[in-house]
């Protein structure tokens, strides 16, 4: 029985082995190995050479490539600027006290060869450019910008926090009589080195900043001249050149706005006016503004019109249109952008090349927080006089060195002349005086041996 069970096996297996066999062949046939699959080789993304903050096209590759803001100074001392006429974009507005503060974007990181006097970045600048993946650079930053990119978790790069391996001083600039805060800038190469601090670069997703398109010739030049006053001591001028098509900006004393590095004036295709309702935020000092949308002006070809701008949250990309709803059509170009509250100080005047002035839309309306015209402008009396007071008082104390220094000299001319300076101070000092002691009562006499003109100036 077992021999007959052994027999059984064996024949299976012989079966089992020929089934497995080619056919005349005692060997297995060899199950071929499967061939490795090919890696695909990827398709490189296609050139863009759109400028997204222009529409214009270039030989560079704006692909991941994300823009540079960086916050330029624009108070007393601070112009010329470096790299006013390089920028795609210039945004301009008030957020603290009377200066603006100048925001130039540069689509891409290379774009930059000197940028600055640079500046603390408020949370203004950032609402208008962190919608289109642009990195912050500048020293120092308000408590709103702060807390905003804290929320927002988006990084910046700060010249208090990276120092010299991302900002650099000029000493000649200083050396020329500039103070220290206006002397301090930024190159492609040093946002490089500065960025690294953080481990993170400029590479990136961007967004095109407008609907680019070439519009047909306007019928007449109907606005030529802009004028924007933003405060008392702060404001711009649009003046529209025939012969490069270009509005050429000029400062609020009438000069023109000159690169301190490549010696261009800052030109524009494209001027935008964003009436934006505005107030007070709760440090009673620091400009608030209605951001969710408003009308407007947009200027170009020395023409102008009316339009309409949303845009939400500080991420919100910002839309044009015109008043119809239509989506707005832009010129490829380069583009100025101020944001403008209508408040108590500020003021727009527009005028078409034969000197007719236009009439605007109707200045935007305060917010809740906002201060009225009849208050603002108590506060601003009771300003100006109490600014009075104190340059009476330190223009007695000059008058008071002038007949001392003349004294000292044999020529007894200066010695009539210091005399009659000192005796206008004087008056003028009493007549300051009485006006300040009618609004804030007895002033509280300076420590010994203090002026008002030893006290520090920013």
């Amino acid at each position: 029985m077992r021999k007959s069970i052994r027999m059984a096996a064996a024949l299976l297996s012989v079966l089992m082995l020929a089934a497995c066999s080619a056919p005349g062949s005692s060997e297995p046939t060899q199950t071929p190995a499967a061939s490795p699959t090919a890696e695909p080789t990827p398709t490189p993304a296609p050139a863009n050479n759109t400028n997204p903050l222009t529409g214009e096209t270039t030989e560079t590759d704006y692909n991941n490539q994300r823009p540079v803001a960086v916050t330029l100074r624009n108070g007393e001392g601070s112009t010329p600027q470096w790299g006013v006429s390089k920028a795609n974009l210039l945004v301009e507005g008030v957020s603290e006290g009377y200066d603006t503060t100048l925001t130039a974007v540069f689509a891409t990181r290379n774009d930059i060869s000197k940028v600055g006097p640079v500046g603390k970045v408020t949370d203004l600048g950032l609402q208008l450019v962190l919608p289109l993946s642009a990195v912050p650079v500048h020293i120092g930053k308000t408590t709103y910008a702060s807390n905003l990119l804290n929320v927002l978790t988006y990084q910046d790069m700060d010249g208090l926090n990276v120092g010299t391996s991302g900002m650099a001083f000029d000493s000649d600039r200083y050396a020329s009589g500039y103070r220290e805060e206006n002397c301090w800038y930024t190159t492609a190469d040093l946002i490089t080195a500065g960025l690294a601090n953080y481990s993170m670069d400029t590479t990136g997703a961007n967004m095109p900043l407008f609907h680019f398109e070439e519009r047909p010739a306007p019928e007449s030049q109907n606005g030529a001249n802009l004028y924007i006053t933003f405060s008392q001591t702060a404001g711009a001028e649009l003046k529209y050149d025939t012969a490069t098509g270009l509005y050429l900006r000029h400062n609020f004393d009438g000069t023109p706005t000159m690169d301190a590095d490549s010696g261009q004036q800052a030109s524009f295709k494209n001027v935008l006016v964003l009436y934006a309702s505005s107030g007070v935020k709760d440090d009673g000092y620091t400009r608030q503004y209605d951001m969710n949308g408003g009308t407007g002006l947009y200027l170009t070809d020395g023409a102008w019109q009316e339009i309409r701008w949303t845009k939400g949250d500080a991420t919100a990309p910002l839309s044009l249109t015109d008043t119809s709803g239509a989506t707005l059509a832009v010129n490829p170009g380069k583009t100025y952008l101020a944001v403008w509250g209508g408040y108590y100080g500020q003021a727009l005047q527009l005028f078409a090349s034969d000197g007719t002035e236009q009439t605007l839309p109707a200045e935007p309306a305060l917010l809740e927080s906002g201060v009225s015209d009849e208050a603002a402008e108590a506060a601003q009396a009771n300003q100006d006089i109490e600014n009075a007071y104190l340059a009476a008082q330190t223009e007695l104390a000059a008058a008071q060195q002038a007949v001392t220094d003349a004294a000292a000299t044999e020529d007894t001319s200066d010695d009539e002349a210091a005399a009659q300076r000192l005796t206008a101070a004087t008056d003028a000092l009493a007549t300051a005086q009485a006006a300040y002691e009618a609004v804030f009562g007895t002033p509280t006499p300076a420590p010994e041996g203090d002026t008002a003109e030893s006290q520090p100036t920013e």
